[in-house]
C-alpha cells in the first residue's frame, strides 16, 4: 500500500527551517551563556574545550561567525551537563531557557557524576508529574492581598505565557489599565469577562465586550503553580 503523502510531515522544508535556525542559534546561545559567566571572549575556546574534553580546533568550529559547526552528540550532552542547560534549549527546540533535567539521568550516570549525592535539585521536575505542568514556566511575585489566602501577598507564582487570551476559565496574570493583576477570570456568555478576587474584601470587575472593542485588557499568561512558604 502506498503511504499517504498528504499526512506525511514536510520533512525537507522542516529540515531546511531547522538548519537555518539551529546552527547560528546554538552558537549565539553558547556565547551568551559564556558572557553571563564573565568568560572573556579570548577564553571561550579553551573554556569550552576544558568542559567537553575536545581539542581547541573542534571547539573553534562551534563558535565561527561564518557557518559555525554543530557539536557532536556527546559534546552536546557534556555542554548541557557542565553548563546546567537543557540540550533541547541549546538546540533551539524549546522556547524557554531551562536547567539540565538531572532527574531524567540514568541512576548509574547520576551516581558517577555526583558520587556524594549532591546533584542539583530539580524541584520543578519533581512537581511536574504530580501537577501535569511544563517545566518552562515564567515566575512572578504576587503584589497585594486581592488573591489571599489562595495566593498571598509576596508569594511567588508560575505562569504559562503561551496563554495570551482567555481560552477557558482559570486564574490569569493580566494587565488592565496599566496595572498588573492576578484574578480568577470567568467568561460569561453575552456579558464579557468577570475578573474575580479570592479575597471577599475586593469587588468583582465585569469587562463587557472583552473580546471585541475592549483593548484595556492584556493577558500575560495562565497561573499554573503557586508557592506558599511557611516560616518555621
Amino acid at each position: 500500500m502506498e503511504p499517504d503523502q498528504r499526512s506525511a510531515p514536510p520533512a525537507r522544508e522542516l529540515a531546511r527551517e531547522l538548519e537555518s535556525n539551529l546552527v547560528p542559534g546554538l552558537r549565539n546561545r553558547l556565547i551568551a551563556e559564556l558572557a553571563v559567566r564573565d568568560i572573556p571572549p579570548d577564553q571561550y575556546t579553551p573554556y569550552l574545550a576544558n568542559l567537553t574534553g575536545r581539542v581547541p580546533q573542534t571547539v573553534k568550529r562551534w563558535l565561527k561567525a561564518d557557518r559555525p559547526g554543530l557539536p557532536d552528540l556527546a559534546s552536546l550532552a557534556l555542554l548541557g551537563l557542565q553548563l546546567d542547560l537543557d540540550p533541547d534549549w541549546l538546540l533551539g527546540l524549546q522556547r524557554h531557557r531551562a536547567h539540565f533535567p538531572h532527574d531524567r539521568l540514568p541512576g548509574r550516570l547520576l551516581d558517577a557524576l555526583y558520587p556524594d549525592g549532591d546533584a542539583p535539585a530539580d524541584w520543578i521536575g519533581a512537581l511536574q508529574p504530580q501537577l501535569g505542568i511544563q517545566p518552562a514556566l515564567k515566575a512572578a511575585i504576587m503584589r497585594g492581598p486581592e488573591m489571599a489566602p489562595l495566593i498571598r501577598d509576596g508569594a511567588p507564582f508560575f505562569f504559562d505565557d503561551t496563554h495570551t487570551h482567555v481560552s477557558c476559565n482559570g486564574i490569569y496574570l493580566l494587565q488592565h489599565n496599566g496595572q498588573q493583576l492576578v484574578r480568577h477570570v470567568e467568561r460569561r456568555i453575552g456579558e464579557g469577562l468577570l475578573l474575580r478576587c479570592e479575597n471577599p474584601a475586593y469587588a468583582d470587575t465585569l469587562l463587557a465586550d472583552a473580546d471585541g472593542a475592549n483593548t484595556s485588557l492584556a493577558v500575560h499568561g495562565r497561573v499554573r503553580l503557586v508557592l506558599q512558604v511557611t516560616q518555621l
